[in-house]
């Protein structure tokens, strides 16, 4: 009988790997493949849109206020639908301009992908001159979202347990945000992309903050009301621009009725909620109209434990045809504070006088400025800080260049953080905004202090700071360079991660409380024309 020969080892690792090399090939070839219908469904997607975003300017003479109002969509709003697997990252509309604009950015994995009125879809890539990091603000559901980062392709990391809401000015409403995500508005200056606004911890005192009525038709019984008119207000709910449950006043002056004053609203915090010497800030929205000479309060009032008026400030405010936040702040509540109560007080009403005022998301705040709405119904509530962390794998502590694009928070806060890198106080990498200035950088280190500063800004800004050890740091401002006096020293053992818009170093503070849309980082110190070109590049969003 004969013998069958098998395979020799080497026969059978011959085999192997040529059926690995095969199998490599398929893959690749399937991923190419893959890619390749990815981005086919992403182009068709945004073609479609821009037919779509067409044919509504033709009926409506402006362009979608959202295009993620689905599945039936408001007025003035469009419901895309995106292919699956894609996601409509971002949108932006300014019907302000002529002609009107628009960009529309829609992601799928890595693959990002924007386009504009005037532009076909391509896709989204870094800012120039090859930056280590480039997070970039983008939408993930409607009106929230995560930084996201162009260059490692990776997403920031979300610290919050607690929900919170953003207003979205050209919508006039206010938006839920889930737990661990950023809230995200369209740019408000207008331009093509996204922002995020990073907030500190906050608390609503209020125990009842928006229109719950009972059987009397006005707010729920944890709200007064006061009149000195003759006749009788009407109420009613209105769609508020947080719920259905707005609050809605009218009244007609009536003979007799001479510098007469209605307050549609009087609440009071707990006792024991405020202190002497801190600060109250109470926020609303409001929306109608009323006749010429009659105005309209914000008031706030400070009682000790008895319930007795201790002292009061008040603001006037307008109101039009749109939700509006008006706010007013009480920058020191007198000697034996308990608590603080707000009124909306419409006063000067006679005779034929008009009042038409809606109001809702009724917010009391500590603190000299007011942050997005804490909605309450039977107790005060609390917002936790925003966490946003990044990696800082690869950078450079001896030299290098951050560009940040950003609002200018007008002084809401002491040191409002935009990046920052370090340990601690004396070992630290700033750039933020002060109080009384404009962009700030602060480098520490070694016991070496080196600052630059400009003067205040309005709205929309990018700003930039470049440094190099054993030389001045350089901060610019739309091209234009301000030198420090002291030179740099080289950032000891900085640490493997950092934040955007909060200070790195503890948990809620310096938090930016404005909106930033972009952070670049570079490894090396830019030369003026480089910084000339990457602000050119990433002001006018991406």
């Amino acid at each position: 009988m004969k013998k069958r020969r098998g395979f020799t080892i080497v026969e059978l690792l011959i085999v192997i790997v040529i059926i690995g090399i095969l199998a490599a090939i398929t893959i690749v070839s399937f991923i190419g493949i893959n890619n390749k219908a990815t981005v086919a469904s992403i182009q068709s997607d945004l073609s479609n849109a821009q037919t779509q975003l067409k044919f509504f300017l033709v009926d409506n003479s402006a362009y979608p206020n959202s295009v993620t109002d689905c599945p039936t969509p408001s007025t003035g709003n469009l419901c895309l639908r995106p292919s699956s697997g894609n996601v409509i990252s971002s949108y932006s509309a300014n019907n302000t301009t002529n002609p009107q604009t628009y960009s529309l950015t829609e992601m799928h994995g890595s693959l990002v992908y924007t386009i504009t009125s005037t532009t076909t879809p391509t896709t989204l890539a870094s800012a120039p001159l090859s930056p280590v990091a480039d997070w970039l603000a983008m939408a993930q559901g409607d009106h929230y979202g995560n930084y996201y980062d162009l260059v490692s392709n990776q997403w920031a990391t979300i610290t919050r347990t607690t929900p919170k809401t953003i207003y979205d000015p050209t919508t006039n409403h206010i938006y839920d945000v889930p737990a661990n995500y950023l809230g995200i508005n369209p740019r408000s200056d207008g331009k093509s992309g996204s922002e995020a606004q990073i907030e500190e911890t906050r608390t609503n005192y209020l125990l009842n903050s928006y229109g719950v009525t009972n059987s009397a038709g006005k707010w729920s019984t944890s709200w007064g009301f006061a009149k000195n008119v003759i006749g009788t207000p009407t109420y009613s709910l209105n769609s508020g621009t947080y719920s259905s449950n707005a609050q809605r006043i009218q009244y007609i002056g009536v003979a007799g009725d001479s510098s007469g004053w209605l307050q549609p609203f009087i609440q009071s915090s707990a006792i024991s909620s405020f202190a002497a010497g801190e600060t109250g800030t109470a926020s609303l929205y409001l929306k109608g109209s009323v006749s010429v000479g009659v105005s309209v309060q914000i008031v706030l009032r400070a009682h000790d434990a008895t319930t007795a008026d201790i002292g009061g400030t008040a603001a006037t405010v307008a109101v039009n045809s749109n939700w509006t936040k008006v706010s007013a702040t009480y920058a020191s509540l007198p000697a034996n504070t308990s608590y603080v109560g707000i009124y909306l007080s419409v006063n000067g009403i006679n005779n034929g006088s008009t009042v038409d005022i809606s109001s809702d998301a009724v917010q009391l705040e500590k603190g000299p400025f007011s942050t997005s709405y804490i909605p309450t119904t039977t107790t005060t509530a609390t917002r936790n800080t925003d966490v946003v962390t990044i990696p800082t794998t690869n950078w450079n502590s001896s030299a290098g260049t951050w560009v940040a694009v950003a609002t200018d928070t007008l002084g809401t806060n002491l040191n409002p953080n935009l990046i920052g890198w370090g340990t601690g106080s004396g070992n630290q990498y700033n750039l933020f905004t002060h109080m009384s200035n404009g962009p700030y950088a602060q480098f520490v280190s070694g016991g070496v202090d080196a600052s630059a500063v400009f003067s205040r800004l309005a709205s929309y800004f990018t700003a930039s700071v470049s440094w190099t050890a054993g030389s001045p740091l350089t901060l610019y401002c739309g091209g234009t360079s301000q030198n420090s006096s002291n030179n740099v020293t080289a950032l000891t053992t900085p640490p493997v991660t950092t934040g955007i818009g909060r200070n790195p170093y503890a948990t809620g503070s310096g938090n930016y409380n404005g909106p930033i849309q972009r952070i670049v980082v570079y490894n090396s110190a830019l030369s003026p024309s480089d910084i000339s070109t990457a602000t050119a590049a990433v002001q006018n969003g991406p």
